[in-house]
């Protein structure tokens, strides 16, 4: 697919195609539902990027799927058969969230995190401190004593991500952050409500 001068996607076949592929060196791919669905590739796909890496094609992927780091999608294309690739060459949601914040936040700000061990990972890379990965429990029986569970004076922005541990207890620190004041950041890695799985389902 190639984007026009209105910024919509046609499909390129034929001579189109082989064109804009004589004229690239380096092609960007994303990952989940369209070079596999789960873990289970989608039939060419391997074959079909073996033979633009054979023709010295640079491959770079693109996902906002946050649940893995950039070495875990390394090692995804690998086990599904796809052409061997660098960390360098991966671009996901979870890396580039990190960076960003390396960017936007003071010095020694912290983040609170509503998503899983790839969030953590990279934001451990990327030396910024955080805390919410995992399970949490609600800090009491009753309303008043979840508004009043303490808050990390460092923390300057909530990162929203894949969390198998989503919780109530979470959702209500995750506002109280960003209720304390103007200056904590709300980024979210990305706006999909569906992964595409194996066999056409999907899980929201």
């Amino acid at each position: 697919m190639a984007a026009t001068g209105g910024r919509r996607c046609r499909r390129l076949e034929g001579e189109t195609a082989r064109a804009v592929l004589a004229n690239a060196d380096t092609l960007l791919f994303d990952c989940d539902g369209v070079l596999w669905r789960g873990e289970a590739a989608l039939s060419g796909a391997p074959a079909a990027l073996g033979r633009l890496a054979a023709a010295g094609k640079r491959l770079c992927y693109v996902t906002n799927n946050s649940s893995r780091t950039r070495v875990a999608y390394t090692e995804k294309l690998r086990r599904l058969g796809f052409p061997p690739a660098e960390p360098r060459h991966v671009f996901g949601s979870a890396f580039c969230a990190a960076r960003y914040l390396r960017q936007a936040l003071p010095p020694g700000a912290a983040a609170y995190v509503l998503g899983g061990p790839a969030l953590s990972a990279e934001l451990e890379a990327a030396g910024i401190p955080h805390l919410g990965p995992g399970p949490a429990a609600l800090p009491g029986p009753a309303p008043a004593d979840w508004a009043q569970a303490p808050l990390e004076p460092a923390v300057r922005a909530v990162l929203v991500g894949f969390d198998e541990h989503f919780s109530y207890a979470k959702l209500c620190q995750a506002l109280r952050y960003l209720l304390r004041g103007p200056d904590c950041l709300l980024v979210g890695t990305n706006r999909d409500n569906r992964l595409p799985l194996e066999g056409g389902s999907a899980i929201p």
